[in-house]
């Protein structure tokens, strides 16, 4: 079962593995160019090929990207709608060439726009991205529904997954966010087993690729983007030995995105502790 974190890529992109392998994370989620710029140069090819072999060599995989929160192709802004496009084609870019699994993204929010309007807008984008881009895998993240964000239910994800149609397109699902838009708030057997039963329906198991291990620092249905350390939220260690035994939930990376016990990230402490949940 491969357990991880989303580690800082600061200092360098192999500095990103060594302090994976320092945590005791066999799966990694970095940020392949700055996420608060709208530029993202592709690294270059000896820096490329180092990531890759360092990755081989200390038996870290998959390792995936997290698109910067910029992007926003659900906006009813058509210059912000475009240049998200055109931000999220470049990190995929930057994906293949690390040899990553692929780019994890937000949707955006639609603002005051119309819903139908904005899913047709996110479709369109999709479809344009990997018409161009003709590698790599694209993740759809589910949020936490603050405001109107686009995304926060499976309906609405599926919705999207099915009108781009490209086999590139799935779904990373976030325990946080589920949560806290009310997705997913009970955590027995039997809730689990319908969870997976509605994402098979709309999105398709095949699509689910990736999934976000945090606790909630907020109440279930609070629709606050609030993540907490494993067992120190509303979710708790109990929720998270059900998902990690789960017969679909057990063959899905887990990369975790906590604060960390001393406020820095992502920890082994945690890592440990969703291990010794299995």
């Amino acid at each position: 079962m491969k357990i991880g974190a989303h580690v800082s890529a600061a200092g360098g992109l192999v500095k990103a593995l060594e302090r994976a392998k320092n945590i005791g994370a066999d799966t990694i989620q970095i940020f392949g160019a700055s996420p608060v710029q709208w530029k993202a140069p592709l690294p270059s090819s000896e820096e490329a090929k180092g990531f890759q072999s360092l990755a081989k060599k200390l038996e870290i995989g998959p390792v995936f990207l997290h698109a910067p929160y910029l992007i926003n192709l659900a906006s009813p802004k058509k210059n912000l709608a475009k240049i998200s496009c055109e931000l999220l084609k470049s990190h995929l870019e930057i994906s293949n060439a690390l040899g990553a699994e692929g780019v994890i993204f937000h949707i955006g929010s639609r603002g005051e726009g119309n819903e139908k309007e904005a899913e047709k807008m996110v479709i369109h984008g999709l479809k344009d991205i990997l018409k161009n881009i003709l590698s790599g895998k694209l993740l759809i993240e589910n949020s936490a529904g603050a405001g109107n964000l686009v995304g926060d239910s499976l309906e609405e994800v599926g919705n999207i997954v099915r009108g781009v149609d490209n086999r590139r397109l799935g779904f990373c699902y976030d325990t946080a966010h589920g949560f806290e838009s009310g997705v997913l708030v009970d955590f027995s057997k039997p809730s689990l087993d319908k969870f997976t039963g509605e994402l098979e329906k709309l999105i398709g198991l095949e699509k689910w690729w990736a999934i976000h291990a945090n606790d909630s620092k907020t109440l279930q249905k609070s629709n606050k983007d609030r993540h907490e350390n494993i067992g120190e939220g509303y979710i708790g260690q109990e929720a998270f030995s059900n998902m990690l035994r789960h017969p679909e939930f057990k063959t899905r990376p887990f990369i975790l995105e906590v604060p960390g016990f001393d406020d820095n990230g992502p920890d082994k402490k945690n890592i440990d502790i969703l291990r010794n949940l299995i």
